[in-house]
């Protein structure tokens, strides 16, 4: 819902988006064609510079070792067994925690 106080906040945003949206479309253009030239710093005096790292290369860091689950289910006292040696452990896993999405979307 929309209070009074927020529109000039949102209407604020709304602008701002359609100023921006075209120029983040040509900044993505941009550092396309600057990746074909290769990493390097550019730097302009007095303007600023643009610094382009090399790509990482997708390597082998080692294997991760999984356990058949149902297997594990279906025998409760293997799983005990291999949580008493040590080989099996429980872990708790959690959601990641991330600041509210804001999203705005201006009318074309």
């Amino acid at each position: 819902m929309l209070q009074e106080n927020t529109r000039p906040l949102v209407k604020e945003m709304i602008q701002l988006k359609k100023k921006l949206a075209p120029l983040e479309e040509r900044m993505e253009e941009c550092k396309d064609l600057i990746r074909d030239i290769g990493p390097d710093t550019y730097t302009i005096s007095g303007l600023g510079e643009v610094k382009v790292s090399e790509p990482s290369l997708r390597t082998l860091k080692g294997y991760e070792y999984k356990v058949d689950e149902i297997l594990l289910n279906e025998d409760p006292k293997l799983k005990q067994r291999l949580i008493e040696l040590g080989i099996l452990d429980k872990t708790p896993i959690y959601t990641r925690a991330s600041k509210s999405k804001v999203e705005v979307k201006p009318n074309k």
